[in-house]
């Protein structure tokens, strides 16, 4: 009896079995996937491990665990997708299953019919899935190496192993049964009677007016948000999640934009003129052989050598310029306040420089032994986007600073840095001093690192310059050479690195939004053949039906939407201003406008179509069988 109930079902619900196979297929294929990725991102790290400790144990770093995050929530998000999709067809049939629990069917008996219909169903498009999977996960990783070689100084080979096949597929079957249990469980718990009037039409008590739909869009758009409102409760979930999922996709993308552009804007192009190579050494002063080997290189025009500590001073409010005191420190900056004495505490970055580099950055200013670079941002007239600098101290005479316990006299002043890749300090006092100047002072200051900063004739000349200057560096195995052209590279390859791989999770949140949308969509438009047969008995036309289907599918699918950049637009607008990046640049170089489109149009299409599948099951639907209802699948 029970496998010809089931075969019966199958073979009369061919929509909704359909639709079923194909999530069941897109499930597996993305678990298939994501297992895939995981398990050749943690035998690279296993591989890695081995070569530098030669153990094969592997430490729960960031990455790792950002693996297992991600592994994690794609699993989870498999579950929700199989689930609504068992949601959408399954919830009818507690009305059918409930009859039959009347006339003696146990609820052993009901799970074990849905678990095998389950089977049935879901198997082949499990296998076939798995396949899929695992081709992506290869052609994904192929591209993921090719992008990634000039980063690692080892082989990486993609790998697989049967065990992650059988995993992902046995995960897959058990989400699928679990899913399928669901709906007897519920069952089980409900009478007969419960059972059989499970998903009547809701009482409403007070009922909404809907003024401006009426007066837009008619009749048919005032009965669609009528509808709507209704079964508000009913369709809140597969809402919400499309806007979360979609939400959580324009909002990673945008993020990804605002961070790349910052990055560029802050890094590479601010300071592309001021060097083309670095090399760093921990610590200690520079090695004069070193420097004088790097000025002689061929193709190199420079190399400013400079290190970096940091103290505190105390300013008197009459060492302040004009304009400082006209703005008020306090006003610049809630940080700045005056003690008893009527100084200001300040602090004092200060770059010590090669003594040839200082003359050259000091030029004709008296001999002075101390440079300050004499600017601070007046934040009160400026934006951080647009920042407008002030002198900071009074230029008319010399100047004593009390830093580390020694004065120092301070005639020079300079309204830049040193060409140096280095950012100026906001609300503070940098002063610029040579090293032997520095080593009479004899402070108990230790710098983190010492830089030497290398300019070359041309950038066609990168190659041939690096090969030079990593000779020069074999006698220093502790000394770290950087490139600028090579590092813009890499920085290009993470980034598209990054993108492939947040488009492939963003991807997978978007197909869970979808499903659930698609799966609330579609099951509510099959429960709603008594509400259009009402309308049929009046009058109502299979056109007048289709035009109240397609404003609801018009308000399902726009509403998230509308919301996502209400809500996005003050988001970004804060993130831009963290980042202090323009507007018109954002816009102009990194907003995702083709991936949004295409998400939203995802996104109406996938509602559209749940709607016209629904709509065309309604419309062609018996009106004497739709207001009985009751009837069982044989």
């Amino acid at each position: 009896m029970w496998n010809a109930y089931s075969a019966s079902y199958i073979k009369n619900n061919k929509t909704g079995n359909r639709f079923i196979m194909i999530i069941s297929f897109l499930a597996a294929m993305m678990l298939s996937l994501v297992s895939g990725l995981f398990y050749n991102l943690w035998a690279d790290q296993v591989n890695q491990t081995v070569a530098a400790n030669g153990t094969s144990g592997v430490e729960f770093t960031p990455v790792v665990i950002a693996y297992i995050a991600v592994f994690t929530i794609a699993s989870l998000a498999l579950i929700m997708m199989i689930h609504h999709a068992f949601a959408a067809t399954m919830t009818n049939r507690i009305h059918q299953l409930g009859i039959l629990q009347s006339i003696g069917a146990t609820s052993r008996q009901i799970k074990s019919t849905l678990v095998n219909e389950v089977v049935v169903l879901s198997l082949p498009a499990i296998i076939a899935g798995n396949i899929i999977g695992i081709g992506l996960c290869w052609a994904l990783m192929s591209i993921i190496i090719s992008s990634t070689a000039n980063l690692r100084d080892y082989t990486l080979t993609i790998t697989y192993h049967p065990i992650v096949f059988f995993g992902s597929f046995g995960f897959s079957m058990l989400t699928a049964s679990v899913s399928a249990w669901i709906p007897a469980r519920k069952l089980s718990r409900m009478t007969p009677l419960e059972a059989i009037h499970y998903g009547a039409e809701p009482v409403i008590k007070r009922m909404k007016k809907y003024r401006i739909h009426s007066a837009i869009f008619g009749i048919y758009g005032e009965m669609a948000r009528k509808s709507l409102f209704v079964r508000r409760k009913a369709m809140r979930v597969g809402t919400m999640s499309i806007l979360l999922a979609v939400f959580a996709c324009i909002s990673i993308l945008n993020m990804l934009g605002v961070s790349g552009l910052s990055t560029e804007r802050t890094y590479f192009d601010r300071y592309k003129n001021n060097w083309d190579f670095l090399i760093t050494a921990k610590g200690g002063a520079y090695d004069e052989d070193l420097l004088k080997g790097i000025r002689d290189t061929e193709d190199v025009t420079g190399c400013i050598v400079h290190r970096m500590v940091n103290n505190n001073t105390q300013i008197p409010a009459d060492y302040l310029s004009d304009d400082v005191r006209k703005l008020s420190l306090e006003k610049l900056n809630s940080s700045f306040i005056e003690n008893e004495a009527g100084a200001y505490n300040i602090k004092v970055p200060i770059f010590i420089l090669d003594d040839k580099s200082f003359a050259e950055y000091r030029g004709d200013a008296n001999g002075a032994n101390v440079v300050a670079v004499n600017l601070i941002w007046d934040s009160v007239n400026s934006e951080r986007t647009d920042r407008q600098y002030v002198p900071f101290l009074n230029e008319g005479k010399e100047i004593i600073l009390n830093v580390n316990g020694k004065d120092i006299p301070v005639s020079a002043f300079a309204a830049t840095l040193p060409v140096l890749r280095e950012e100026l300090a906001q609300y503070a006092l940098t002063l610029v001093m040579p090293e032997s100047y520095y080593a009479t002072l004899g402070f108990n200051l230790n710098a983190e690192e010492t830089i030497y900063t290398i300019k070359m004739t041309d950038e066609s000349k990168n190659d041939a310059v690096e090969e030079r200057l990593k000779g020069l560096l074999e006698a220093y195995p502790d000394y770290v050479l950087e490139g600028r052209v090579q590092e813009l590279a890499e920085e290009m390859q993470i980034q598209h690195g990054l993108r492939m791989i947040i488009y492939l999770f963003t991807g997978i949140l978007t197909c869970i939004g979808l499903a659930n949308i698609f799966a609330s969509t579609l099951g509510q438009i099959h429960q709603r053949k008594r509400e259009f047969a009402r309308y049929f008995a009046v009058g109502l036309t299979p056109k007048g039906a289709a035009k109240i289907l397609a404003w609801e599918a018009a308000i399902v699918a726009l509403r998230p939407i509308f919301l996502i950049l209400v809500i996005n637009i003050p988001l970004m607008a804060f993130m831009l201003d963290a980042g202090g990046i323009t507007i018109e640049d954002f816009i102009g170089k990194r907003l995702p406008l083709v991936p949004a489109i295409l998400l939203f149009t995802a996104v109406i299409g996938f509602v559209a179509l749940a709607y016209y599948l629904g709509g065309k099951k309604i419309c062609n639907m018996n009106l004497v069988e739709a207001i009985k209802d009751d009837t069982l699948m044989l």
